[in-house]
Parts: structure tokens; C-alpha cells; sequence
């Protein structure tokens, strides 16, 4: 009894790491799905006619950006999942169906998970710090610029005294040097 509750239990945090996985990248841009169509497209092309090396091919589209909220979210749903997972150890540990070392393999995720997740912080923080120096060194650059600007003194214009005859290489009284 002990053996199949442990297998459930190893099926579950497989279930929880693997099932995103599975349906985030099983789509039609990416994963096996895109490999069996460019595969099909591919013998069609070859059953019908010979490839043109010179024609441009479609690019595949451009991946969705991963934007902070689903990083955020993508975090969320791990740490719940896990958790959910310990609490559900425990229950049966509590109940007499598990051994008490059963507990163990979802308490090490969890606090694997949760010690990636603070090094994440870190990095986020040290991210944003960076980037809010980078943007006060470009508001620095640009007021020194506009006070080198106003600083500067207005250029004085010069008017160029013109002859009122152009000189024409084609008049009659007149070479050009070389000729």
C-alpha cells in the first residue's frame, strides 16, 4: 500500500514540473506539432516539384515576449503547486498511509524552488538598480548637455563679399586651367 501511495506520489510532482511544460510548448509554433508540419510541408514540396534554393522562406513567427507578469505568474503557479504537494505528504504522513520520510522529496523541491526564487529576487533587484542608474547617467548626460548648450555663445555670422561677375570657364576670353 505504502509502495503505490509513494509512486502516486512521485507521478504527482512529475505531473506538477512536466504537465506546463507539455502545454506551453505543444503549439503550433513550437514543440513536436511545428516538427510533424514542417515535415509534411516538406514531402509535399518534394512530391510535387524540386526546391528553388533562391526563393525566400517563410520565417517561423517571432516568439511571444516573456513579460514580468508571466515570469511572476509562471513563479506563482510553481511555489503553489509545490506546496500543495508538501501539504498533501504531510496529510497522508499524518493519516498512517505514508511513511514519515515521505515528506521529504516535496519538502526539497519546495525549498529548492524557494531558494532559486531568492536568488531571482537578487537579480531582479540588481536589475532594476542598473537600469534605474543607466536611466539617471542618460538624465545626467542630458543636462549637461542643454547646459553646454546655453552655455556656449551664439555663433557670429560672417556675410561672404561676392564678386557681382561668376566666373564662366566657357567664356570667350577665358580658359580653364589645363587647356
Amino acid at each position: 500500500m505504502s509502495s503505490a501511495v509513494l509512486y502516486l506520489a512521485i507521478v504527482a510532482v512529475w505531473a506538477i514540473v512536466l504537465v506546463p511544460m507539455w502545454l506551453r510548448r505543444d503549439t503550433e509554433t513550437t514543440g513536436i506539432t511545428r516538427l510533424l508540419h514542417k515535415r509534411a510541408d516538406e514531402l509535399d514540396d518534394e512530391e510535387d516539384e524540386p526546391q528553388d534554393t533562391d526563393e525566400p522562406q517563410a520565417a517561423p513567427r517571432p516568439r511571444r515576449p516573456v513579460t514580468r507578469a508571466a515570469v511572476i505568474a509562471r513563479r506563482r503557479r510553481r511555489t503553489s503547486g509545490l506546496a500543495a504537494l508538501l501539504v498533501t505528504a504531510v496529510a497522508l504522513v499524518a493519516s498512517g498511509l505514508l511513511p514519515w520520510w515521505a515528506t521529504l522529496p516535496p519538502a526539497l523541491l519546495l525549498a529548492g524552488h524557494l531558494s532559486l526564487l531568492r536568488v531571482a529576487v537578487g537579480m531582479d533587484a540588481a536589475r532594476r538598480r542598473a537600469a534605474a542608474e543607466a536611466r539617471a547617467a542618460a538624465r545626467a548626460r542630458a543636462i549637461e548637455a542643454r547646459r553646454a548648450e546655453q552655455d556656449t555663445e551664439p555663433a557670429e555670422v560672417i556675410e561672404l563679399v561676392t564678386q557681382e561677375e561668376v566666373f564662366d570657364q566657357y567664356a570667350d576670353d577665358r580658359r580653364a586651367v589645363g587647356e
